[in-house]
């Protein structure tokens, strides 16, 4: 029998990169750059609208992380901790996720909810959501999207979790310095605990909708899920609504009186960006980005890594890496070199009148919108001597011509494959994660060889990141897939820093753990695959990346 071959083009996706004379447009001669056209593009595209044509927005609010006294919404001067005005209609997608921090005595009850208002009137639909008030942020996945979280493997290295290889005769772990290592958990939806889901509620001029008053969460042991457990303490919150009709405006709020929060309302504050490296803002697309790419695999490829390219404000041109090792949920200017995909990355605006009272006197171009991207600095103000002496040497304005937020491209930055320190990102750059984003990698795998091969995708983080995946095979329609979401290694507990005089301490950075998700490609064949990689933690969430074939 003579199989047909497929016909898979060898370079990747998207642009490549050629010039007006049609020959490949290389960087200028005498630099490092390494650009090579037939290297797979990382190009994460935005997704702005749904299937049928409806808007979406992203709404991040992780500031400040941990509460304190300024934002609470019956506190002395009354606050909303987020506040999204005049949503117009399209779906929203919410990630939200604080500490109770010290914003009031640990043993008092504390809060975390949400309200809906609006001037005009408007109407909304809740779609999706997931809630939980503990460090279960796979419940709350689980919740949200409705399906299985699977976590087959994960550590803890600070208070060991005893398992059958750990645990005595008594019950009590037999090596205190473990790690534990826990297997074969899983987390199933509870989404049916949530009431007046994909219900139209309407809002009307002067009376606000709090989402405890019509979504009831409630656990057969009488657990509050709006309610803040003890000492620093999460709260996680993935909501995605739907404006269906005028202008509806979205707060988050934090209290411990609701009667009082509620009297508050008309006189809240509107949940200014407090100056710390964690943010909060809405981007105009859906947190859902992907990447498509082509690729062939014949008898003469190799194994091993695969080169890809990228392109970020360090490399504009592309940069191809030849070990294959790319970063995503990464602000560019973290890694020593330029091989963040950026493309991933959520453009957050934060609207904030008190932007305007850090200005220098002489600064022109006044605003009041937060920009947090790899594009603008962290730079908000009130820094001491030393400080501000490092700015300059960074070619940022301070002193009367200080604009907070600035141009991080009009500064002294590393350019090309010159290292970017932990220096200049920790004076410079926004922290950005990328939390309850997914990166999707659509990918068109032939095997025009005669041999079967395997096509893989290794992912390392210290984050706690979900993905799941699919592979259709083309020439019969044959799927294979995974069932749910699966949870990938990493350290759910990290070890104290014995160092540390922070309270709670700080924890010793924990290894990059992870996971490779493999395909089988039989000669002749071609196939459709999709990964799905999400960040659920509030933790560092760099991942490192490489495609591999064996």
């Amino acid at each position: 029998m003579i199989k047909r071959l497929c016909t898979c083009a060898l370079t990747a996706f998207f642009l490549c990169s050629c010039s007006a004379e049609g020959g490949v447009s290389m960087f200028p001669q005498g630099t490092e750059y390494y650009y090579d056209e037939s290297a797979p593009v990382i190009e994460f595209e935005k997704t702005r609208m749904n299937a049928d044509g409806v808007r979406e927005y992203y709404l991040f609010d992780d500031n400040p992380e941990h509460l304190n006294p300024r934002f609470l919404a019956d506190g002395e001067v009354p606050s909303s901790i987020a506040h999204f005005e005049d949503l117009t209609p399209g779906i929203y997608t919410v990630f939200s996720y604080h500490h109770r921090g010290d914003s009031v005595d640990y043993q008092a009850d504390l809060y975390y909810d949400a309200v809906f208002s609006s001037s005009t009137g408007g109407e909304f639909e809740i779609l999706n959501l997931g809630l939980d008030h503990d460090w279960d942020w796979n419940q709350a996945w689980a919740d949200y999207t409705g399906e299985t979280v699977y976590m087959p493997e994960y550590i803890r290295s600070y208070s060991c979790t005893c398992n059958e290889q750990l645990q005595g005769a008594d019950g009590i772990c037999t090596n205190p310095e473990c790690p534990g290592i826990i297997r074969n958990q899983s987390r199933e939806p509870n989404t049916a605990l949530y009431d007046n889901l994909l219900t139209v509620k309407e809002v009307f001029p002067g009376s606000p909708v709090y989402l405890s008053d019509f979504v009831t969460h409630i656990e057969k042991d009488g657990v509050n899920h709006f309610r803040y457990g003890g000492y620093n303490e999460p709260m996680w919150m993935m909501m995605r609504f739907e404006v269906k009709s005028g202008t509806v405006t979205f707060d988050t709020l934090a209290y411990t009186d609701k009667t009082a929060a509620q009297n508050n309302f008309n006189t809240l504050l509107k949940g200014a960006f407090d100056n710390e490296p964690q943010y909060k803002g809405i981007a105009e697309c859906a947190p859902v980005v992907t990447a498509e790419l082509e690729y062939d695999i014949n008898d003469s490829t190799p194994a091993g890594a695969i080169p890809v390219t990228v392109k970020n404000a360090r490399v504009p041109e592309r940069f191809t890496i030849k070990d294959g090792v790319f970063a995503t949920y990464v602000n560019t200017w973290r890694e020593e070199q330029p091989i963040a995909a950026e493309s991933d990355i959520m453009p957050l605006e934060y609207a904030d009148d008190t932007k305007l009272q850090l200005y220098g006197a002489a600064a022109a171009g006044r605003d009041n919108i937060w920009r947090f991207d790899p594009y603008h600095t962290k730079t908000y103000g009130g820094y001491d001597a030393a400080w501000e002496k490092k700015l300059k040497e960074y070619g940022i304005a301070v002193g009367g011509d200080f604009e907070p937020n600035s141009s991080i491209l009009e500064a002294n930055y590393p350019k090309g494959t010159e290292v970017s320190t932990d220096e200049f990102y920790t004076y410079t750059a926004c922290n950005l994660g990328n939390f309850g984003v997914t990166n999707v990698y659509k990918i068109r795998l032939c095997n025009s060889g005669t041999e079967e091969r395997q096509f893989g995708l290794s992912i390392r983080s210290i984050a706690g990141q979900v993905y799941r995946y699919s592979q259709v095979d083309i020439n019969s329609g044959a799927e294979i897939k995974s069932d749910g979401y699966i949870m990938k290694k990493f350290d759910d507990d990290p070890k104290e820093d014995p160092q540390s005089t922070s309270d709670p301490k700080a924890r010793v950075k924990p290894p990059e753990l992870g996971d490779d998700i493999i395909f089988g490609a039989e000669p002749g064949r071609t196939y459709e695959i999709t990964i799905e990689i999400t960040t659920l933690t509030g933790c560092v969430a760099p991942m490192h990346n490489n495609f591999f074939v064996n």
